[in-house]
C-alpha cells in the first residue's frame, strides 16, 4: 500500500519543517524519506503513513502515545526517535538518519554473511527487541530490513552498529494480533509466526520467531520459506519444519540447525525464553564451527557437519551414464537456492551411473538380508539427485480431498482408508476402479499429520497438537455423529507428526516435531478410563526434530530432521522413557522416514536432504551403530515417504521436491532392495505423480499403493503390478 502515499511528496516537499529530499524506503503503510531538519541542522529518516490512516482520531491519538512509548525504550540499538505527530493531516515519525544501509541491502550486495556477521547483528538486535519487550512493546515486523547498520564510510560490510527500526510502529498501534480490524495483515510473510499469520495474541516470542527466520536469511541468502506465492508461504510457516542450514551452508556446524530450529518452533512456548537468550545459543553454535577449524582438525569431518571429505573417499559403485542409462545430475549454482550446498555436492557425485551404493559383497534373497556390513558413511547435503527413466504399464487413478492430505492407513480388510487433511481426518471407502471415494471428514484440530491403525483394527490414531486423537474405527465407517473415542495430550510440548501403536496394542507412541521428544501414553489405560492425565507416561530425549518412526519385534528406530537415528528399547520406553534410547547414528542430511524390513534386520531410511535412501543394520545400530550403514541410493529430490512392496523386493521412495527446485518433479522412486544392499545400481526409475507426494499405504493383497500427494489435494492409487 505504498502507492497510497502521496505522489506530492517528493523532493523539495515540506513536512512538519523536514525538507524531503530522497525516497528510502516503502513499506505497506507508509514511506520513508531522508528529509532535513533546518531548525537542527541535521538529516533524519522521516516516515510518512498513508493519509487514510490519519483520518481515525482514535488512530491518531493511538499513534503518538505508542511512537511515544517506543522512544522511551532504553537500549542503544533502538532507532532513536526524535518527533512523532501530525501536520496538515498527515502522520509522521522522525528517526535518526543511519548511513549504512539496513541488512537486507547487505545480503543482496554482499550473500550470505559470515558466522561473525550474524553473530553480532543478531546480539544486538535482539538487545533491542527484548528492551522493547520489557516495556510491553511487541516490533510485529522484525526483518533484516528494519536493521540498519551504522556506517561512518557510508556502506556497511556489517561489522558496524546496528539499530533496529520501526519501534515507533510498533504495531500496538493497530492491534494485539497480526490483523487489523479490517483483517489485513500486519508484518512481512516471510518472517511471520504461525500466531501471527493465525491472527492469535502475540508477544515477546513471535519476535523471537522473526529474528529466527532473519537470521536463517543472513546465513544462507533468504528466508527458511521462500515460496511463489503467499499463501504457500504462510501454509509453510504453519505446517512445514525449517530447512536445515548446514543443507545450505555446508560450513556451518550442524548445532546451528538445532538452535534455529528451537527459535523457529511452531508454538511459541517452545522457543527460547528472550531473544538475547535465542542470540546466544546462536553465538555458541556458530563459535564450535570456529573452535573446530581452529584446533588444527578439518572442520568439516567433525561430529555434527556434514563429512564431505571423507565421503568423497568412498568407493562409488555403479554403471559409467550413457544412453538410455541414469546419470547424476549436479545442478548450476545460479539455479539452486542451497548454491553453498551444490557447491559441495560437486565434490561429493561424481560419474558414477547415479547412484551412491554400499561397495561390496552384499546378498539378500528378498533384498533383506546382507551377508556383509562394511560401513560407509552418513551422507551430507547435496542438491544431487539420481536420473533414472520414467516407468510405464503402472496405472492410476485419483480422488480429489477437501484438504491438504499427508498420512494414510488402512483398514485390514482394506474396505477404508483413514487420511490426515489439515485439521480433520478424510474416511474413503475402496471402490471399483480403485480410487477410493470420499466418505465422511471428521474434524480432529491439529491432525493435519500422521495417522495409523490400532492391531486390532478397531482405532484409527492420529497425530494432534502434543499428543494424538482416537477415532472409532465402526462409528467413523458407520457414519456415527461423533467417531472420536479421546484425546492423548502430553503436559507439554508441540509438533505431531507421527504415531505408532505397540504391536499388544497397549501403547501409543507419538514424535513432537518443536519439542525435540517422543511422547509415551498408555492407550490401553486411555481407552478403559475415557482418557485422563494419568494415561501419559512420559518423554524419549531424542535430537531436535524427530518425525518419522518404525516399530519391529522389541525395538522402536526414530528419526530427527537433524540427521539423526535413534535405536529405542520398546520395553523400556513403556516403563522408563527418559533413558530408554541405546543409540543414536548420523542417519544422512535431514533424515525423515524409517522403516523396518519384514524380518527386521534392514532400517531403511529417507534423508531429505541428501537425496537419498539409506539402509543400516538393524543389529549393529544396537552393538555398533558407527558402522551400521551398509546401503545407500541416490534417488529424486528431497524423498520423504517410503513403503516395501512385492514381498520387501522393491521399494517406493516419496520424492516430494518440497523445496521447489527449478528442473525437478515430483514423482515415486522405485528400488531393488537386493540391488542396493548387493552394491549394484538399484535406482529401476520412477512413477510420474502429482506434486509434493508424502506418504504411502499398502492395501491387502500388494496390487495397489495408496499415495498422498499434499501439495495437489489428492489421494492417488497406484496399481504396482507393472512394476520392473
Amino acid at each position: 500500500m505504498s502507492d497510497q502515499v502521496p505522489e506530492s511528496f517528493t523532493a523539495g516537499s515540506l513536512v512538519a519543517g523536514y525538507r524531503l529530499e530522497e525516497r528510502i524506503g516503502a513499506g505497506g503503510m507508509a514511506a520513508v524519506f531522508r528529509a532535513y531538519d533546518a531548525r537542527l541542522g541535521r538529516y533524519v529518516a522521516l516516515k510518512v503513513l498513508a493519509p487514510e490512516l490519519a483520518v481515525d482520531e482514535a488512530f491518531r491519538q493511538r499513534f503518538v502515545r505508542e511512537s511515544r512509548a517506543a522512544a522511551a525504550v532504553d537500549d542503544p540499538h533502538v532507532i532513536p526517535v526524535f518527533e512523532a505527530g501530525e501536520s496538515d493531516g498527515v502522520l509522521f515519525i522522525a528517526m535518526r538518519y543511519v548511513r549504512g544501509g539496513d541488512v537486507r541491502s547487505l545480503i543482496e550486495r554482499s550473500g550470505p554473511l559470515s558466522a561473525d556477521q550474524v553473530t553480532k547483528i543478531v546480539t544486538q538486535a535482539a538487545s533491542a527487541l527484548d528492551a522493547a519487550h520489557a516495556r510491553g512493546l511487541v516490533h510485529r515486523d522484525v526483518k533484516p530490513a528494519n536493521m540498519l547498520l551504522e556506517s561512518s564510510g557510508g556502506v556497511s560490510d556489517g561489522s558496524d552498529h546496528v539499530y533496529l527500526s520501526d519501534f515507533g510502529l510498533s504495531k500496538g498501534t493497530f492491534a494485539h494480533t497480526g490483523l487489523t480490524a479490517r483483517r489485513q495483515f500486519l508484518g512481512t510473510l516471510d518472517y511471520a509466526a504461525p500466531e501471527q499469520i493465525e491472527g492469535r495474541p502475540l508477544d515477546g516470542a513471535s519476535d523471537e520467531y522473526a529474528l529466527a527466520c532473519s537470521a536463517f536469511e543472513m546465513l544462507c541468502g533468504e528466508p527458511p520459506f521462500r515460496r511463489e506465492q503467499g499463501v504457500s508461504v504462510m501454509y509453510a510457516h504453519l505446517s512445514e519444519p525449517p530447512p536445515l542450514v548446514s543443507a545450505r551452508r555446508p560450513d556451518l556446524p550442524a548445532a546451528v540447525n538445532e538452535v534455529l530450529a528451537k527459535g523457529l518452533a511452531k508454538a511459541p512456548g517452545d522457543r527460547y525464553a528472550s531473544c538475547r537468550e535465542f542470540a546466544a545459543a546462536l553465538r555458541l553454535a556458530l563459535s564450535a564451527g570456529d573452535r573446530a577449524a581452529g584446533g588444527g582438525q578439518e572442520g568439516r569431518g567433525q561430529e555434527g557437519q556434514p563429512d564431505r571429505p571423507a565421503e568423497a573417499t568412498q568407493p562409488l559403485v555403479g554403471s559409467p551414464a550413457g544412453p538410455g542409462g541414469p546419470a547424476s545430475v549436479v545442478r548450476p549454482w545460479w539455479r539452486s537456492p542451497a548454491p553453498l550446498a551444490g557447491i559441495c555436492a560437486a565434490a561429493l557425485v561424481v560419474a558414477a551411473g547415479g547412484y551412491l551404493l554400499a561397495g561390496g559383497g552384499h546378498a539378500g534373497g528378498a533384498g533383506d538380508s546382507p551377508q556383509d556390513t562394511a560401513a560407509l558413511v552418513s551422507p551430507g547435503c547435496t542438491t544431487a539427485t539420481a536420473r533414472a527413466p520414467n516407468l510405464t504399464g503402472v496405472s492410476a487413478t485419483t480422488t480429489a480431498l477437501a484438504g491438504p492430505p499427508f498420512g494414510v492407513a488402512v483398514t485390514a480388510s482394506g474396505r477404508y482408508s483413514f487420511v490426515t487433511t489439515g485439521n480433520s481426518v478424510t474416511v474413503l471407502r475402496d471402490a471399483a476402479g480403485m480410487a477410493p471415494a470420499v466418505v465422511r471428514t471428521i474434524s480432529v484440530p491439529g491432525a493435519s499429520k500422521g495417522v495409523t491403525l490400532t492391531p486390532d483394527g478397531r482405532f484409527a490414531i492420529a497425530a494432534a497438537g502434543r499428543g494424538a486423537v482416537v477415532i472409532d474405527v465402526a462409528a467413523a465407517e458407520n457414519g456415527l455423529p461423533d467417531p472420536v473415542a479421546g484425546v492423548l495430550r502430553s503436559p507439554k510440548g508441540s509438533g505431531a507428526v507421527e504415531v505408532l501403536i505397540s504391536p499388544d496394542g497397549r501403547y501409543a507412541f507419538v514424535t513432537l516435531q518443536s519439542s525435540a521428544e517422543m511422547a509415551v501414553f498408555n492407550l490401553a489405560a486411555a481407552l478403559s478410563t475415557r482418557f485422563g492425565s494419568a494415561d501419559f507416561i512420559g518423554y524419549v530425549p531424542l535430537a531436535a526434530q524427530p518425525v518419522g518412526m518404525s516399530i519391529h519385534g522389541t525395538w522402536l528406530y526414530v528419526v530427527s530432521l537433524t540427521g539423526k537415528l535413534a535405536v529405542v528399547n520398546l520395553s523400556k520406553a513403556e516403563t522408563d522413557p527418559g533413558g530408554s534410547v541405546v543409540a543414536t547414528v548420523r542417519a544422512g542430511c535431514g533424515s525423515a522416514r524409517a522403516m523396518v524390513s519384514g524380518n527386521g534386520k534392514i532400517v531403511w531410511v529417507t534423508a531429505r536432504q541428501s537425496d537419498a535412501l539409506l539402509a543400516f543394520s538393524a543389529p549393529e545400530l544396537r552393538t555398533d551403530p558407527e558402522h551400521a550403514l551398509i546401503a545407500k541410493v541416490m534417488v529424486g529430490e528431497t524423498p520423504l515417504g517410503e513403503t516395501l512392496v512385492d514381498h520387501g523386493a522393491r521399494i517406493l521412495v516419496a520424492d516430494s521436491n518440497l523445496n521447489h527446485l527449478a528442473g525437478e518433479s515430483p514423482n515415486v522412486a522405485v528400488v531393488s532392495t537386493a540391488k542396493a544392499l548387493s552394491g549394484q545400481p538399484a535406482l529401476l526409475g520412477y512413477l510420474p505423480v502429482g506434486r509434493v507426494p508424502r506418504q504411502f499405504a499398502v492395501e491387502p493383497g500388494g496390487r495397489v499403493v495408496l499415495v498422498t500427494v499434499q501439495g495437489a489435494g489428492q489421494l492417488e492409487a497406484v496399481n504396482i503390478d507393472g512394476l520392473p
